[in-house]
């Protein structure tokens, strides 16, 4: 729990100098830093049987120079710090190419650190590891240095410089020292996946009896701090072995007290494939049955199924929020019937949508389901959504009739030919731009956009002056904009003289108002760009895959007066729209997506049908195929005979570099 503190033990670096001390409540600095651990590895008994490597000789330290050295080591050993740099100091002045350098700038840097000196502690230990880049005491220079950091608050550059020094170092006991010092300092940061790492590293320099200690540490830092996203990289670190289990062991804890069944599931499979024979696989066992049994006391379920891992996850977690957001303002304003949420992950895989599939409707016989997201996974769930009388309701797969693939199926998705026409019309009837252009990526939604657009144009009287298409690959669209200015031309395009630095030149005008282009917002972002460069500061026109602040970002001043449309802006005006927005941020601390809206539109549309008496899937989709005018976050709902959610799109412009909802004047 928050606030359960232990204590984290602290071992000596050296055989004969205290370690430099960190704590829960900060960082308390020592006099001085493993000063002496050459001399104990020296001192180390050598193994009689073992061959001795032939070592080049040790320089001859004069007299002179040791004794200097001597006086101030005793001097440091005594805690007469400011005398014993004075000592070193004069060592390093006197004697410039002693072979006692390297230790003289490390204890200079101890005294320093031990006198609070930052900034000459910080040069002593930096001009050993500068001037003397293989010298033995490089790992112990590291570590003083880190120290110096980690007292004047630069915690991440202390962080590399431990882990090089534990890299470098060779003596069990300053590897040890380190690890312990990474721990701690990991602990403040708080990093809690990298602390728990130099933990258990640390098992390898300590006696069993030590090791079992930092075990149990471990354990109670994992139940006492550990937030769920650490929890998983702790799990993803150590996959079969131990704290790995834990982690996930406190992970169904955590998921089932905040109700998140499909976690809860997830992670108890996930658990008997890394781990299956562990102690705990009974309670696991036990977990989700009581999970199961706990969701079928409700009165009605309904169903998610989704892609909650895997390339697809942010999608899927997005229509799960606004499923979640409108059941629990649901149970906030009216009495019904208590209804549960039963959420499946279909992975993105086409096998586990099907055996999730399965499970879903054979086990707890949900009255309707809010997916699946994409076309494609329609098509598969269409005839068990048939044969079972259960309504699936999908807010995000684009089929424009569903009802085509079967009787029960309907969709709270973008109707983008629909979406397309609500565009034209803003700019052709209320703009008054009468001279339009295409450029289509070369691809089946391009094409099938350009056609809806084009056949607008003419419906509404308007005229096109040129269509032409791009590669989806392409970054370079000098040619396709220049066929477009040749076809202007032609008709309504100028080439008026001018000069520029002195010579003629002619200026192109173009002849039409605006340009349609339905493509992916970092594509029509750069044509933006390139549009004006060859001299067309058109308007752009496009779909709801321009509502992204990258449309700005990368387009820049050439992206202004670009029109498009969309279900839902998160920065409207629009009271309804504005106040399920702040109590979306407020519930899920993120700003609600168009995916997430059209999941909660589609989950209280059929909540609205229980609620009128609905209770089975044969009534709820008699009762969404009567849907006339119901209130939406945008304006009114109605049901289509196709199956699909007809509505008006809100109208959105770029203007003075920013996204903003245009009044319908349509």
């Amino acid at each position: 729990m928050p606030g359960v503190s232990f204590r984290w033990r602290h071992r000596l670096l050296t055989l004969s100098c205290p370690l430099l001390k960190l704590s829960f409540g900060g960082i308390v600095l020592a006099l001085a830093i493993v000063p002496y651990l050459v001399q104990a590895q020296l001192a180390a008994p050598a193994k009689p049987s073992a061959p001795v490597p032939a070592q080049p000789l040790a320089p001859q330290i004069p007299p002179a120079q040791k004794a200097l050295f001597d006086s101030g080591k005793s001097l440091l050993e005594a805690g007469k710090h400011q005398e014993a740099a004075d000592v070193f100091q004069q060592l390093i002045e006197t004697f410039p190419r002693s072979p006692l350098l390297p230790q003289a700038y490390l204890l200079l840097g101890q005294a320093f650190s031990s006198l609070q000196k930052w900034e000459e502690a910080n040069r002593s230990f930096r001009r050993l590891l500068d001037e003397f880049p293989t010298s033995d005491f490089h790992p112990e220079a590291l570590v003083g240095l880190a120290t110096v950091l980690l007292k004047t608050g630069q915690w991440d550059a202390a962080v590399p410089l431990l882990r090089q020094a534990n890299a470098e170092a060779t003596s069990p006991q300053l590897k040890l020292g380190i690890l312990r010092r990474l721990e701690e300092t990991y602990l403040m940061k708080p990093d809690y996946p990298q602390a728990i790492d130099a933990a258990l590293d640390a098992r390898a320099f300590v006696s069993p009896e030590e090791a079992r200690a930092i075990e149990d540490r471990v354990r109670v830092l994992l139940y006492s701090k550990v937030g769920e996203a650490d929890l998983r990289r702790v799990a993803e670190r150590f996959p079969q072995t131990f704290p790995g289990d834990l982690a996930m062991l406190r992970l169904l804890e955590l998921y089932a007290a905040g109700g998140e069944d499909h976690k809860v599931t997830q992670t108890g499979r996930e658990f008997f494939k890394r781990f299956p024979k562990h102690e705990q696989s009974g309670a696991v066992t036990g977990f989700l049955m009581a999970q199961r049994k706990k969701l079928k006391t409700n009165e009605l379920l309904l169903g998610a199924l989704l892609p909650l891992s895997g390339p697809l996850s942010p999608y899927g977690n997005q229509v799960l929020n606004g499923i979640k957001f409108a059941l629990e303002q649901s149970s906030e304003f009216a009495p019904h019937p208590t209804i549960g949420l039963v959420t499946k992950d279909s992975e993105s895989d086409q096998k586990q949508l099907v055996m999730e599939l399965d499970d879903l409707l054979e086990d707890y016989r949900p009255v309707a389901v809010i997916g699946p997201l994409l076309t494609r996974s329609l098509k598969i769930i269409a005839p068990a959504a048939d044969s079972r009388n259960i309504v699936f309701f999908t807010p995000t797969a684009t089929y424009p009739e569903v009802q085509r693939l079967g009787r029960f199926l309907f969709s709270a998705a973008v109707n983008h030919r629909e979406l397309v026409r609500n565009v034209a019309e803003q700019a052709i009837v209320t703009l008054g731009w009468k001279r339009l252009c295409i450029l289509a990526p070369q691809d089946s939604y391009g094409s099938e956009m350009g056609q809806v657009f084009s056949d607008e144009v003419r419906r509404l009287g308007a005229e096109l002056i040129a269509t032409d298409t791009y590669d989806a690959k392409d970054t370079d669209f000098g040619a396709a904009i220049k066929r477009i200015k040749a076809a202007d031309l032609k008709k309504y395009g100028k080439l008026e003289p001018n000069l520029k630095k002195g010579k003629p030149v002619k200026d192109y005008i173009p002849g039409f108002d605006a340009i349609f282009i339905p493509g992916d917002v970092d594509k029509v972002a750069l044509l933006a760009g390139q549009l004006h460069f060859y001299g067309m500061p058109v308007p752009i026109l496009g779909t709801n895959a321009l509502d992204s602040p990258e449309l700005i970002r990368i387009g820049g001043r050439a992206a202004e007066g670009a029109l498009f449309a969309d279900s839902f802006f998160v920065d409207s005006q629009n009271l309804v729209m504005r106040n399920f927005a702040d109590r979306y941020r407020a519930r899920f601390h993120e700003a609600p997506t168009a995916f997430a809206a059209q999941a909660y539109e589609a989950t209280q549309l059929i909540l609205d049908a229980i609620l009128k008496g609905a209770t089975t899937g044969k009534t709820i989709r008699e009762s969404l195929g009567r849907l006339k005018n119901a209130p939406g976050l945008a304006g009114a709902l109605s049901m289509n005979p196709g199956g699909y959610l007809e509505r008006r799109y809100i109208l959105i412009q770029v203007k003075g570099g920013r996204l903003v909802v245009i009044p319908d004047a349509r």
